[in-house]
């Protein structure tokens, strides 16, 4: 069952936590668990157990028990986990506050930091909410804490960005000062972003180290349920696979990004290859085509734009999709340009009982998508483990691409364009190649983020630009799927 977690360093804290807990459970319609934390832990434990025992008999009607943890975040986080924290409520502690300031912002729960100077509000008029421009969050927020809105709010407009940061600062403050008219006052501010750059975070962190006779709370929503699991994925695949060291993800992210650059060697490479592959492809050879993906240079720009999407480097991102789209033109040119030629001394028949290996390229289905996704998970996974050799997962990565793009460059300069059982020419292979290159690229991705190429602030800037590339990749994949449905129809 979900929980309110509430943590304790003082015997001050039980006192609060016995007023403030009830509240916030009867709210949330569930139990509470009180958390010792810090390292003489066991003497305030039975204390805090001796008290809440009493206090908690309703929320939590088959008995209360005090736990204790170090002062770790990832112990606060693992007991999160196991006991379903629902909020976890941090009582602040001026000589902890550092450490409650570091588990704040690292939160994947819905976090509650409090400073009480008094019982919790029981009236409206007694709830004051931060800054009116997040009304509706706050009012959404108080609801699901307090089963109340705040009646006013202690600054309508944030102060007015011309203003020097500190000069802002001190208007918020100014603000918040002249809320603290009753005992029971509470100031609700809600924390969108911890940088160091958000007036509202700033503020409010001044605000809660400063004792004016009113309460104060921050709240930050942490992640849903979808970002918990992720979080919980996480720490399972770094205890069975350790992710890379800082000087390999250096290294690593270095050696993608130089390769993920467009050159005059990734042409010539790349059009040799599909060159190659057309000749294996007129041959009808197997052998010949495989030879081609072993030349082909195609892995390393979207293993690139795979770490972009996992990094949210957008200028990495477009650099590598600039990197794949030459390469795709180099090698449908190239192709056609092999077609040409060979026109000038021969018309091999390229009928589909002849061209086998042509054809076969022709017809996506939603195969073609399980074929992308493994392979890009095994180039990126044999990219990041220096024992294994890259080249064969390069190999496969090439497999998916090359031979359907020289398969559409010799469609176009033989002239096959009419649709038969076996597939249709030049859309089908494009069309493959789009679904192989989307594929790969987000297989690549997942490792790279198991492996631990991951940005480490929640916070960063790059988060929306990693967010916007993946849905516009997911967006993609959904509308060539739809287009492979339409195929097969």
């Amino acid at each position: 069952m979900m929980s309110v977690t509430i943590l304790i360093h003082s015997e001050e804290h039980v006192r609060y936590a016995a007023d403030w807990g009830p509240v916030f459970a009867e709210s949330l319609d569930a139990p509470i668990k009180p958390l010792v934390v810090g390292s003489e832990r066991e003497i305030l434990r039975r204390h805090a157990q001796s008290q809440l025992e009493e206090h908690y008999k309703r929320q939590n009607p088959n008995g209360t028990t005090v736990a204790t943890v170090n002062e770790s975040l990832d112990g606060v986080f693992q007991f999160c986990v196991e006991h379903g924290t629902r909020v976890l409520v941090v009582l602040h502690a001026e000589h902890h506050e550092e450490w409650q300031r570091e588990l704040f912002e690292a939160s994947t729960f819905p976090i509650v930091w409090l400073n009480p100077s008094a019982l919790p509000p029981t009236d409206e008029s007694h709830l004051v909410g931060g800054f009116e421009t997040q009304a509706r969050t706050i009012n959404r927020v108080c609801m699901r804490l307090l089963g109340m809105r705040p009646k006013r709010w202690a600054l309508h407009l944030p102060p007015p960005v011309d203003m020097e940061f500190d000069q802002r600062l001190d208007v918020a403050r100014q603000a918040f000062d002249q809320q603290s008219s009753h005992p029971e006052t509470l100031v609700l501010i809600y924390i969108e972003s911890t940088s160091k750059e958000s007036i509202v975070y700033r503020s409010a962190l001044r605000l809660l180290d400063h004792d004016f006779g009113t309460s104060v709370v921050l709240v930050r929503e942490g992640e849903s349920i979808v970002p918990g699991l992720v979080t919980r994925f996480r720490r399972w695949t770094d205890s069975v696979i350790p992710p890379l060291t800082r000087s390999e993800r250096i290294s690593l992210q270095e050696d993608i990004e130089s390769g993920s650059r467009p050159s005059v060697e990734f042409l010539g490479l790349i059009s040799a290859s599909s060159m190659l592959a057309a000749f294996g492809l007129l041959q009808n050879s197997a052998a010949v085509i495989i030879g081609a993906m072993l030349i082909a240079p195609l892995m390393t720009p979207i293993l690139g734009a795979g770490q972009a999407i996992t990094l949210g480097n957008r200028p990495l991102f477009k650099t590598a999709f600039a990197a794949i789209g030459l390469g795709f033109v180099g090698a449908m040119c190239s192709s056609i340009v092999f077609g040409a030629f060979v026109l000038l001394f021969d018309q091999p028949d390229l009928s589909p009982v002849r061209a086998t290996e042509m054809w076969a390229r022709c017809n996506p289905s939603p195969i073609d998508f399980c074929v992308g996704l493994i392979g890009g998970m095994a180039a990126a996974y044999a990219r990041t483990r220096s024992h294994l050799s890259s080249a064969l997962a390069g190999a496969a990565i090439a497999a998916a691409l090359v031979p359907p793009i020289s398969t559409a460059g010799l469609q176009v300069v033989f002239g096959i364009w009419e649709p038969v059982a076996e597939g249709r020419p030049v859309v089908g292979p494009i069309l493959v190649v789009a679904i192989n290159v989307l594929t790969i690229m987000v297989g690549s991705s997942f490792v790279l983020w198991v492996r631990g190429l991951r940005t480490r602030n929640a916070n960063d800037g790059r988060r929306k630009d990693r967010w916007e590339a993946r849905a516009v990749v997911v967006l993609v994949l959904v509308i060539l799927l739809a287009l492979v449905g339409v195929l097969n129809v």
